[in-house]
């Protein structure tokens, strides 16, 4: 079976998956009225902190070329950040090779020194993601503890029984792990597992090595303050939203954070079923939640595929300056 192959059988059964979790999370609620009844303020108000966010990447990006003695135009690399994302899209992680690629031909830089920046990007974007569950954990620890008190208040014999045989087959499984460990640690995957962390250390060193970490460190913080007020400007956008506050906005950026993660494109489904169970947390109405979650990942798509477009046209026009001028510079030889 050859790697194109095996992506698009990926492709299609995890897209099948979201599917299945759209429907299965959205189903025949009536969320038309909901959303049609959408403040268009708001709503224009998240998609221009979406576009921020796109470009405070692509310079943070920039900053990362320094070091290696390269320099790329920020507008090619807001477009090249752009066209990744619109990649992902259909082909979850393709985006993170596409990006590099496309910037590797406009700007002339190596492809795999760009790519190893993407890698330390991704590194730093995990970091703050890890802070941001840490933060609501003790912001939110009254609402988690409610949340996982519920759970378990509607425990009965049947539920107990499963749920201990469920951890009394894990610590087996860690039982056999650790006496095995030695013929685990010859795995091949394992080998790939110790290459990617020190490949993340090797990008936290470049981190460091950065002539300009303050605003490194700005445009971090930047890119993330507009993920942020992406979803929360969004809660002003419904009546049955806009009393929540901060601490709500910071739970559904991490849960939907988490939603994108998963290998399914665009994250169709696991949006749609995770944001509104965060929303949950606040007694937050499920047609109210799911309107909500549909209306802010449309935002994200409207923001991709709408500057995406553009991103097409302007690398279509780089292209072909770019062999105009190697004909020239053909001709005069």
């Amino acid at each position: 079976m050859t790697k194109n192959v095996k992506t698009a059988i990926q492709t299609i059964v995890f897209l099948t998956i979201g599917i299945v979790l759209f429907y299965y999370a959205v189903g025949s609620e009536p969320i038309g009225d909901e959303i049609k009844n959408a403040n268009v303020f708001w709503i224009g108000v998240s998609m221009l902190c979406g576009i921020l966010s796109h470009l405070a990447r692509a310079l943070r990006w920039n900053l990362l070329l320094q070091p290696m003695g390269y320099k790329a135009s920020p507008w090619a690399s807001f477009h090249a950040v752009i066209l990744g994302y619109l990649v992902n899209m259909v082909l979850p992680r393709v985006g993170e090779i596409t990006r590099p690629a496309v910037l590797s031909k406009v700007e002339n830089i190596p492809f795999n020194k760009l790519v190893g920046t993407v890698v330390v990007e991704r590194v730093v974007d995990l970091l703050i993601t890890f802070l941001i569950a840490i933060a609501i954990f003790f912001i939110q620890f009254q609402i988690i503890a409610d949340f996982f008190s519920n759970l378990f208040t509607d425990f009965d014999t049947e539920n107990a029984v499963i749920y201990l045989g469920i951890a009394v087959v894990l610590l087996i499984g860690l039982f056999v792990v650790y006496k095995k460990r030695h013929w685990f640690y010859n795995l091949p995957i394992i080998g790939k597992f110790q290459s990617f962390i020190e490949g993340l250390l090797d990008g936290m060193r470049t981190v460091f090595s950065l002539q300009q970490k303050g605003l490194f460190i700005f445009y971090s913080v930047f890119i993330w303050v507009m993920y942020f007020f992406m979803p929360f400007f969004v809660f002003y956008a419904l009546d049955g939203t806009a009393h929540l506050g901060a601490s709500a906005g910071l739970t559904v950026l991490l849960f939907g954070t988490a939603a994108m993660i998963v290998p399914i494109p665009g994250g169709v489904g696991t949006f749609e079923f995770m944001v509104p169970a965060a929303l949950a947390l606040y007694q937050i109405a499920p047609l109210v939640g799911k309107s909500y979650a549909i209306i802010t990942h449309a935002i994200q798509f409207m923001v991709i595929v709408g500057v995406g477009a553009v991103s097409i046209i302007y690398f279509i026009i780089k292209n072909q300056q770019l062999k105009k001028h190697h004909v020239e510079s053909d001709s005069k030889r």
